[in-house]
């Protein structure tokens, strides 16, 4: 089921912060981004509920941004309050998969890094980009993340 992308931030940063990981508003697009990918090319529906925005410098989700700016390029240290509202939300096993792989991810790349994966030619951020679209659409999503999805993400 579909989730506000601030929850899931909320989600993301709450483990992050459990798991010494620091995530600034770039890497946290970036892996929100992942995690919606791969959620869509295992169920066929997307995670995130808001459309992820084709930006000139990659894929964003408008209301992520707009939470976290004023953290530019440093770590967030805050949780988002609808996260905490809700916090007892559950969520489903492959949703659970998709966000501990996006953590797993995080230790391994920086931002940039991150960035960088997302601008690779066949990329859904740069194939809108290529179409002039103003969002991903999920169609481009999974069919790049399918090629992910061929083992369980996690074991």
């Amino acid at each position: 089921m579909a989730q506000s992308a601030l929850f899931l931030s909320g989600e993301i940063l709450k483990r992050a912060k459990e798991q010494d990981i620091e995530i600034s508003n770039m890497s946290l697009q970036k892996l929100l981004f992942i995690a919606n990918g791969l959620y869509l090319a295992k169920n066929g529906v997307p995670l995130i509920q808001e459309p992820i925005e084709v930006w000139p410098y990659g894929p964003v989700i408008k209301s992520v941004y707009q939470e976290f700016k004023e953290y530019g390029n440093s770590a967030i240290k805050k949780i988002p309050l609808s996260y905490s509202l809700n916090q007892n939300k559950e969520l489903d096993k492959t949703a659970d998969d998709v966000i501990e792989f996006a953590l797993e991810v995080a230790k391994n790349l920086n931002a940039i890094q991150l960035s960088n994966w997302t601008h690779l030619p066949d990329s859904p951020w740069t194939e809108a980009k290529r179409n002039n679209d103003k969002e991903i659409s999920n169609d481009l999503m999974i069919q790049y993340f399918k090629k992910f999805v061929n083992k369980p993400i996690s074991e």
